[in-house]
């Protein structure tokens, strides 16, 4: 009977992960007990399985791989970290390709004919031939490169970037496997560990401090892309070009008048009604520059009635206001940045409706469940859901959107299918593209009436950053001339904004 194996995945969501310890009674009896202390949380966790199907579909083995597992838990238990679902999609689709290369050698094996001496062994994830183009390793990395210079099936085609992550987890997988003095019959790669020293911060009692640092030949590189995209601005990257004035005036419309998209049921295209809280999600993305996992974290203590005498308002986001900011090593890190008070005006109306007062409703239902069932995981962690707070963006099921955020980007693209449909224009941009198109219209209006430290650190406060060479390169698109598009007339909303700061309205908790 021939059996087809596929990897399967398992999702473990959200859990808080605590020491086991074990304790011996008087009788000798073993009991296991959990520290209370340094509990890990973990967002989400997804497991590889191997799957084997007879020639009928029917499952017929079901086993964990458990050296990828291991990896994965040791990720987060040792490291303290809460997300490797990038390591995940990665080693799914490395030991997808392992399967496929036992398959294609099991088709040409020969009991025969075969000779252990001259030919190749059957690949496996950790025996390894002498010679580097010879390992899986290498071949997955060449499998990599024509996926995304010259894919044989369109379809299959992928990104630099997800490809270089894909690799980069392979890269990971055995490292942690090579430290943990896993014995390789041969390396899966050239692999090197170089001790840096550097001079330690003021709060060390040492001089210098050192670090290990693991490399590697196994790496992708491409050159750089000859793709100019419409003559607007290629030398950025690309996820911090802003839309041009038609392209958001595009979004705009829909996000402020049709409130409709183009999207797919049931195989076919149709047009359907945008959920009223993604229309707010992405005018606030686009008028405030806070990031996606901002937006998604704000609760009603941050709404309030706005003086609509005034164009603006402050708003401020992170641990001191409430709800969560994406911070740079870890924390979060409060600021404030502005929002057009007919933006405010929008949300508070939306808190007063009955629409938000059923979507609360059941979301205080569900924490509830969750607390029954001693799911004390899905309320832990830095970015835990709080079941005292009134989100802001809650599904019809009672989640709070940080919790699902996918959704907001297939959202996001309904709008991009719909702009294409409707008006002709491609817009290539992900979410984060309106924080750009924030920034840089911003930085227009600020260049006309301030010195360009004050812009520049002005925007800077107004995004979160600590390294102003990100907030560097929205200045130079700033400058530069527009190419063929009008200087934002929306931005006329702001004048005004970074007058009086002092007397400028902050909204907290």
């Amino acid at each position: 009977m021939a059996i087809a194996y596929e990897i399967k995945t398992t999702e473990i969501k959200p859990f808080s992960y605590r020491t086991p310890l074990i304790d011996v009674d008087a009788d000798g009896v073993l009991s296991a007990k959990y520290s209370r202390q340094h509990p890990v949380h973990i967002k989400r966790l997804v497991l590889l399985n191997l799957v084997g199907r007879d020639e009928a579909g029917n499952i017929v083995s079901y086993e964990p791989i458990e050296h990828v597992n291991r990896f994965l838990i040791a990720h987060h238990v040792y490291d303290n970290k809460q997300e490797s679902e990038q390591y995940s999609k990665g080693l799914l689709h490395y030991f997808s390709f392992l399967l496929e290369l036992q398959r294609l050698w099991d088709e040409e094996y020969d009991e025969d004919l075969y000779d252990e001496l001259v030919d190749l062994p059957r690949p496996t994830w950790d025996s390894f031939p002498l010679r580097k183009h010879e390992k899986v390793t290498y071949q997955y990395r060449e499998a990599l490169k024509q996926a995304v210079l010259e894919p044989r099936d369109p379809s299959l085609s992928i990104a630099r970037t997800t490809a270089k992550a894909y690799l980069g987890a392979v890269v990971k997988f055995y490292s942690f496997h090579i430290r943990d003095g896993y014995q390789f019959n041969n390396p899966p790669f050239e692999h090197e560990v170089i001790t840096i020293q550097y001079q330690a911060s003021g709060t060390s009692m040492r001089a210098y401090m050192s670090k290990d640092v693991h490399t590697t030949d196994l790496r992708l590189n491409f050159g750089g892309s000859k793709r100019n995209e419409g003559g607007a601005l290629p030398s950025y990257r690309r996820d911090l070009k802003p839309l041009t004035d038609n392209e958001w005036r595009s979004v705009e419309h829909i996000l402020t008048n049709t409130h409709r998209v183009v999207k797919s049921i049931g195989g076919k295209r149709t047009t359907a009604k945008l959920q009223i809280e993604y229309c707010l999600f992405f005018l606030i993305a686009r008028y405030t520059g806070l990031r996606k996992e901002e937006i998604a974290s704000l609760h009603k203590g941050q709404i309030v009635k706005p003086n609509l005498s005034q164009k603006v308002m402050r708003i401020g986001v992170g641990g001191e206001y409430g709800s969560f900011t994406k911070t740079k090593g870890g924390g979060n890190k409060s600021r404030r940045t502005i929002i057009p008070t007919r933006i405010m005006q929008l949300l508070f109306e939306y808190t007063l409706s009955n629409r938000f007062k059923k979507r609360l409703a059941k979301f205080k239902e569900l924490c509830k469940k969750k607390r029954n069932a001693g799911e004390a995981g899905y309320f832990d962690g830095e970015d835990g859901v709080d079941e005292n707070k009134d989100y802001l963006f809650i599904s019809q099921t009672g989640k709070p959107l940080f919790t699902k955020l996918s959704e907001a980007n297939a959202r996001w693209n309904e709008v991009r299918s719909t702009v294409k449909a409707s008006a002709g224009i491609d817009v290539e941009g992900v979410i984060h593209n309106l924080r750009a198109t924030f920034a840089v219209s911003l930085f227009r209006l600020l260049l006309r009436s301030t010195e360009v430290d004050t812009a520049l650190a002005l925007i800077s406060d107004c995004l979160g950053h600590d390294d102003e060479s990100t907030t560097l390169m929205y200045l130079k698109m700033a400058q530069d001339e527009p190419t063929g598009d009008e200087i934002y007339e929306d931005i006329l909303d702001y004048l005004g904004a970074f007058e009086n700061l002092d007397n400028l309205k902050f909204v907290g908790q």
